[in-house]
C-alpha cells in the first residue's frame, strides 16, 4: 500500500494509527513493570515471554508506520 500525499490523507486515520503504535508502547512498559511486580526483578521465564512480546511489537509498530 503507497501513502497518498498528505492533502489526500485522512488525517483521523493517521491519529488512529498513531494512537495504536503509543498503546502499544505503553503495553511493553507496562507488561515489563508487571514483570516486576512480584518480586522486584525479572527472571528468566519473564524475561523470555517480554523478549516474544517485544520482537512480536515491534514488527507490529514497523508495519504500522508504513502505513503513515
Amino acid at each position: 500500500m503507497k501513502a497518498k500525499s498528505t492533502s489526500e490523507r485522512n488525517v483521523y486515520l493517521d491519529v488512529q494509527i498513531q494512537t495504536q503504535i503509543m498503546q502499544v508502547e505503553n503495553f511493553l512498559k507496562l507488561c515489563e513493570h508487571a514483570a516486576k511486580k512480584d518480586d522486584g526483578k525479572v527472571d528468566g521465564s519473564e524475561a523470555k515471554l517480554i523478549n516474544s512480546i517485544t520482537k512480536e511489537s515491534e514488527k507490529y509498530i514497523k508495519s504500522l508506520k508504513k502505513l503513515l
